[in-house]
């Protein structure tokens, strides 16, 4: 009994592992994307919501300078942008504080980017400043011809920033 109990064990493992390797299929493993949160703010000075996605340091100092915007700017100077592009994704004007934007996911498929993201909002007893805010994250993302940005979660629609390569 106990010898056909291993024997039964043995033969059921080495026929999953040959069929483990005879298994053909399209799938790869996801590629994990290197991708930082570099800072937040509840005064980022946009309107709207909205995904802006920055190669250069023009097109960094151009953001930086609109008015109303209170981000930690030397943080967002120091990413190197021969290695990392920033992505930049607003939830627009807000009528109190206490909104805040992260990021929870991120994948990648054929050279378009998909950020998930969590919004936070105050409760409805919570205390909270009494001005307009604009919420934003700022993103470090690593380089690879990134054709289109798409994210999730801030609004009601899925944000899409085509890319120009």
């Amino acid at each position: 009994m106990k010898t056909s109990l291993v024997t039964t064990l043995v033969g059921a493992v080495a026929l999953t592992w040959l069929a483990g390797c005879s298994a053909t299929g399209e799938a790869q493993p996801e590629e994990s994307i290197k991708i930082r949160q570099i800072t937040q703010s509840a005064h980022c000075g946009l309107t709207g919501p909205g995904v802006a996605y920055l190669r250069s340091s023009e097109e960094r100092e151009t953001m930086l300078d609109v008015s109303g915007q209170n981000m930690a700017t030397d943080a967002v100077r120091n990413v190197d942008l021969s290695r990392e592009d920033l992505v930049i994704v607003t939830l627009g004007q807000k009528p109190t504080g206490g909104y805040s934007v992260g990021l929870t996911g991120a994948h990648e498929q054929e050279r378009v980017l998909d950020l998930v993201m969590q919004v936070s909002a105050p409760g409805p007893d919570m205390m909270v400043t009494q001005v307009i805010t604009s919420p934003c994250v700022v993103l470090a993302v690593e380089k690879r011809g990134w054709k289109q940005v798409r994210v999730q979660g801030v609004a009601e629609r899925e944000l899409i920033r085509n890319l120009e390569n």
